[in-house]
């Protein structure tokens, strides 16, 4: 009896279904051709943003929590390994660290599963193919990786131009919806079967010198953006392309390294016998700068200045597990090189030769998000990518605070600073501030 139960619960299942295939069907067939492949670029669409969405939160969310890892620690800014057998899962690994070895698995489909997403499908029913850089890679990691490294991979538009340029300008990750089979400009009919379903040629086109079957890290031999027709008028490339550029990266991972960073600072605050903030290291310290363990007394506090990096090595050591320390073992900030790019402001009422500090401070940041705007007791920016006449080549450039800052925060004698939203072209510091 419970097994004839079953039966009649599966056919059930099966008869609803069908029905649904079929109204599915009709809705389609009910509309122009126009309208059906708007509804299906629409689907196409919304699939496409939201694995962008869960790619970037997941670059951003990674559990930082001290381990036993020396040199390949999770950081901000990680990006899964592709699918490379359509089970949704991201494979382990997708070459070296520095991207010379593993070409071909840093292309494969969204590990939509890896990710905690449905099953995404674009608006042919295909589910969505990704590429990721090699310096943005989960593993094996490439170091540094923060606001100054440089994405990897070249977009084109449908006119062959190029839009990223993966030698020095180019993306992080590129998400892609294969669209349906078509007959491929060297003449390969796409054919979609379970024996193929891994074979790239019968999901990605090509045209214009640029096949999207494959790609090249820090080359021009990237991607290219459909629709594109030949010559008759026959689409030879319907592969549709959303972007993460280097900027979005920035803005994401950012937030969570300074998030961090003020985490750390206020429990250094909180320590036993502290209730102080240490001093900065000074801009000029060149000791600060580089990924390798920062040996004391090397990026010391500065001793009476109030703005400058992070120090590795105050009067009061770090925690044994803060990652404002200067060891680079089990430690994605001093891996990662992020002192360079992190600056420092601390009130004069809450440094080290205090008695303490008061609730508030007495820095002014403008537009700060918590009320009132004159009472910080520190102030970090996340000075992100060069822009315009910037220069961090050498130590020296490293040490002039003109290369990483801008507006308001390049005059911090007068200990106010501004916090801008959004980003622009010529404004990038992201600014948080306690309280």
């Amino acid at each position: 009896m419970k097994v004839a139960s079953r039966q009649a619960g599966l056919a059930l299942l099966i008869f609803i279904f069908i029905i649904a295939f079929i109204a599915t069907g009709y809705f389609l067939s009910s509309l122009d051709p126009v309208e059906a492949r708007n509804e299906r670029n629409k689907k196409t669409a919304e699939a496409l943003m939201e694995a962008k969405t869960a790619l970037l939160a997941y670059a951003a969310s990674q559990n930082l929590s001290p381990g036993t890892c020396t040199t390949n620690c999770p950081r901000p800014g990680d990006l899964p390994c592709p699918d490379m057998n359509n089970d949704g899962d991201a494979e382990n690994a997708c070459g070296s660290s520095g991207g010379t070895t593993g070409q071909a698995l840093r292309l494969g489909r969204l590990p939509w599963r890896t990710l905690g997403l449905s099953d995404l499908r674009d608006g042919d029913g295909e589910r969505l193919w990704y590429a990721v850089s090699s310096r943005y890679k989960n593993n094996s990691r490439y170091r540094p990786l923060n606001s100054e490294t440089v994405a990897t991979i070249t977009l084109r538009d449908s006119s062959g131009n190029v839009l990223f340029n993966g030698v020095n300008n180019g993306l992080a990750a590129v998400l892609i919806a294969p669209g349906p089979v078509l007959v491929r400009e060297d003449g390969i009919s796409q054919l979609r079967d379970v024996a193929n379903q891994n074979v790239v040629s019968n999901y990605l086109d090509k045209a214009l010198g640029e096949d999207n079957q494959n790609f090249i890290d820090s080359n021009v031999n990237g991607f290219i953006t459909g629709p594109i027709k030949d010559i008759n008028g026959t689409v030879i490339v319907n592969d549709q392309i959303l972007t993460i550029t280097r900027d979005e990266m920035n803005q994401s991972i950012e937030k969570r390294v300074i998030a961090e960073v003020k985490n750390a600072l206020v429990s250094f605050y909180y320590g036993p016998g502290v209730s102080t903030y240490p001093r900065p290291a000074n801009f000029i310290d060149t000791t600060c700068l580089g990924n390798s363990t920062i040996i004391s007394p090397n990026c010391g506090e500065s001793g009476a200045l109030t703005q400058g990096r992070i120090p590795a090595n105050p009067a009061t050591p770090w925690g044994a597990t803060s990652i404002l320390r200067g060891t680079s073992s089990n430690n994605w900030f001093q891996l990662n090189s992020w002192r360079e790019v992190i600056y420092y402001a601390v009130s004069p009422l809450c440094v080290t030769g205090t008695v303490s500090c008061p609730a508030g401070g007495d820095l002014t940041l403008n537009n700060a998000l918590v009320a009132p705007t004159n009472n910080k007791q520190f102030i970090i920016i996340a000075a992100g990518k060069r822009i315009g006449t910037q220069v961090r080549s050498t130590s020296v450039d490293k040490s002039n605070e003109n290369n990483y800052l801008e507006g308001e925060n390049l005059s911090p004698l007068d200990d106010v600073y501004t916090r801008a939203m959004p980003l622009t072209t010529t404004f990038n510091d992201q600014v948080i501030s306690v309280p």
